[in-house]
């Protein structure tokens, strides 16, 4: 600080140090580096996710869309989360494919010069829900990507593609035949964890590759698991791949719901699909015929608003687990 005269009166002129300069300088830098952070994720979330949604969305044969996209320029990661496709005209208007969570290392300087080269993959489907409309058809069969296989069309050359290592899981598969009354749904607990796949060289195979291993436990016999097959390079028969324990005939879940919540539930859904032969209220426990199949039930208290049921389902002795998982989900979806 300096006391100055200048003939008018003394005044105080205070030193511009280097330090002021200095905040002003970074306070520049943090400012040009949030409004590039700003600008992109506005490129990734509103440019570039409306276009890949697109694209999946053509080349699926169906409706996609995504929660989020991100891209890592640094790490070379894509990160995806809620990859969902949605079923097409002839089937229930509503989810039938839903990967929470689909992480991408993709050499990036390759994909500049479209050789979409990726080390590794990591897919995380949640759910998958095959329905079966009245006239018979399977909507994985209607897929676009599914008909051109089967049809052998040709659509000029394919795009340089390849995965080095997939790691494939998936949690549930359920399959809806709406051509019955009621509609008869089964559901299959694959709880499949990084599954490794090596050398995944085209879109249709890594499509064939998330099919087939959904489609194997089910036995279903359909267009979209002969295309998936075709796609492989395997021969598949259904029958020769259940999945599924045949000493077990029961699915059993905690639920974050009171016993007596529960067992209402349960009740009015056995009730609806086929016919109760007794109920005790007290136990909360029901024996039932629904789908041609005897159930038991039981509902066990957990305490805290908590319980615990078991389902077991058998036709003819034998042991039929999807049904029971079937009805378990149906279940879970009416306390949603």
């Amino acid at each position: 600080m300096l006391l100055n005269d200048s003939g008018g009166g003394f005044f105080l002129k205070l030193p511009m140090g280097n330090t002021s300069k200095k905040s002003f300088h970074w306070g520049r830098w943090i400012a040009v580096g949030l409004i590039t952070i700003v600008v992109l994720w506005f490129a990734q979330q509103v440019i570039l996710k409306p276009v890949i949604e697109a694209v999946a969305s053509k080349v699926i044969g169906a409706r996609v869309t995504l929660g989020s996209f991100s891209l890592n320029i640094i790490t070379h990661e894509i990160h995806i989360t809620d990859f969902k496709i949605y079923n097409e005209e002839g089937f229930p208007p509503q989810l039938f494919f839903d990967a929470s969570e689909i992480l991408v290392d993709i050499n990036l300087p390759e994909a500049m010069k479209g050789v979409y080269h990726m080390p590794l993959v990591v897919f995380r489907l949640d759910k998958m829900i095959v329905f079966k409309n009245a006239q018979g058809k399977l909507n994985v069969d209607e897929l676009k990507i599914v008909q051109e296989k089967l049809h052998e069309k040709k659509k000029g050359p394919m795009p340089n593609f390849k995965i080095d290592v997939l790691k494939l899981n998936i949690e549930q598969v359920v399959v809806e035949d709406d051509g019955k009354t009621p509609p008869v749904i089964e559901a299959y607990d694959l709880n499949l964890k990084d599954k490794t796949i090596l050398n995944v060289n085209s879109v249709p195979k890594l499509v064939g590759l998330v099919l087939f291993e959904a489609l194997k436990p089910t036995a279903i016999q359909s267009a979209g698991m002969y295309a998936a097959t075709t796609l492989l390079g395997v021969g598949f028969l259904p029958g020769l791949a259940i999945g599924v324990a045949i000493a077990n005939d029961k699915a059993s879940a905690d639920m974050p719901h009171s016993s007596g919540q529960v067992y209402q539930n349960i009740l009015q859904l056995v009730q609806r699909l086929g016919r109760v032969k007794s109920a005790d209220n007290l136990a909360e426990k029901i024996s039932a015929k629904v789908y041609d199949c005897d159930i038991s039930i039981e509902v066990d208290d957990q305490g805290w608003g908590k319980s615990k049921i078991t389902i077991k389902a058998r036709k003819y002795f034998l042991p039929k687990p999807e049904i029971a998982a079937g009805l378990l989900y149906q279940l879970k979806e009416q306390l949603k």
